[in-house]
């Protein structure tokens, strides 16, 4: 009998069933989820929900939580956002943060790199994400994320860390294979075979880099006094008279005479590895089977060289980025002739205040995040182990 009164109520047949196409189906009209009051009818709260008041001395009833405003208001605040503040009701600690570009790269999602098990934020890795050719419709892996204007709505993306060297190893081999998550293979299937890894990802990567962090500095040079301001040098004594320094740009090389000795030392250790490697191969064929018995082999997880090699750490050592001195704290150096290029540095400074400028610096301001994040990307991508 109760249930049948239930039914009756037209609060209760809103969320009935429906015949559709032959079939059954069970659905919630959109004014089950309003949080309207008035349409429950007389309704009493003890706490924790809300109840249906009945006539006569019937107990009342607790209304499902797809009605009661209690529940509905209890689901939405854990999945509703949290409102923007206003520029003037941020404190002071909240605007430093807020033009922190630090700290806008840290926020980001915490992603894992499949190959080398390295958890970064994403602001730091590169993705790529599957789209098909627009002539012969094959599944190609493209860096959409990079494009001006790109959304967030392109299905699962392939992640790795950005660096140049890293993207250099994947195209060798097919080792990018690797890198691909494994609800990617999934959604792939049969068409994995399909996938078109282009042989110059490590260029194509390096370009887009280039051009997303000079659309992003393009503005500022021609705003001449609101955000960039010239500079004298990277040194104390031209940075402290300004103020609110954010980060330093040099238009012009920051490359010494120990890089090009670099350089070379590194072609000579290449060389030393390549007569290594021939020499193993000489000795393997050449040594008699009582000698190979003698020698133990390593063991079968083993994937390093069996002859000596110069150590990573004097091969690769830390990388070391620019910096300089100011008002007590060390403040970002980046080299836009050595980042961008020659060309795309007179394509900068062309019509604009800086033309015949060797450095200038920008203040600190929200509007200098998304540039100084590129460049900070862009950097991390080339950055090699110097002397």
């Amino acid at each position: 009998m109760r249930g049948r009164v239930l039914l009756e109520r037209p609060q209760i047949l809103s969320i009935g069933h429906y015949i559709c196409k032959g079939r059954l189906r069970r659905y919630v009209s959109t004014s089950a989820t309003t949080n309207k009051s008035e349409s429950l009818g007389p309704t009493t709260q003890d706490g924790h929900r809300t109840l249906r008041v009945r006539k006569g001395n019937n107990p009342p009833l607790p209304i499902p939580p797809v009605l009661d405003p209690i529940a509905l208001s209890e689901r939405n605040r854990w999945t509703e956002k949290k409102p923007q503040l206003k520029h003037d009701e941020l404190t002071p600690f909240q605007q430093k943060l807020y033009q922190n570009p630090y700290a806008h790269a840290l926020a980001t999602p915490v992603r894992l790199c499949p190959i080398t098990h390295t958890r970064l934020p994403n602001a730091f890795l590169i993705s790529l994400h599957v789209k098909p050719h627009p002539e012969t419709a094959d599944p190609w892996l493209v860096p959409v994320s990079l494009t001006p204007n790109a959304s967030n709505s392109h299905g699962l993306p392939a992640r790795f860390v950005a660096r140049h060297l890293f993207v250099s190893f994947l195209t060798r081999r097919n080792n990018w294979r690797r890198c691909l998550a494994f609800r990617l293979l999934e959604k792939l299937g049969s068409n994995l075979k399909k996938v078109v890894w282009r042989e110059d990802m490590p260029t194509l990567l390096l370009t887009l880099l280039q051009q997303q962090a000079l659309r992003k500095l393009r503005w500022h040079f021609t705003q001449p006094g609101r955000t960039l301001e010239r500079c004298a040098g990277a040194h104390p004594a031209a940075l402290d008279p300004l103020d609110d320094v954010a980060y330093v740009l040099y238009l012009r090389t920051l490359r010494t005479h120990a890089d090009e000795l670099h350089a070379e030392a590194q072609k000579i250790v290449l060389e030393v590895e390549g007569k290594v490697d021939r020499l193993a191969k000489l000795m393997g064929k050449h040594q008699s089977p009582a000698i190979q018995a003698m020698i133990r082999s390593p063991p079968y997880w083993w994937r390093g060289p069996l002859f000596p090699r110069l150590q990573p750490r004097l091969r690769f050592p830390p990388l070391a980025f620019q910096t300089a001195e100011y008002r007590g704290r060390r403040v970002a150096v980046y080299s836009l002739f050595d980042l961008l290029g020659e060309e795309r540095v007179k394509e900068l400074v062309a019509g604009t205040n800086f033309e015949d400028a060797d450095c200038v610096v920008l203040k600190e301001s929200r509007m200098i995040v998304s540039a100084q994040m590129a460049l900070m990307k862009l950097e991390g991508y080339v950055a090699e182990s110097g002397p």
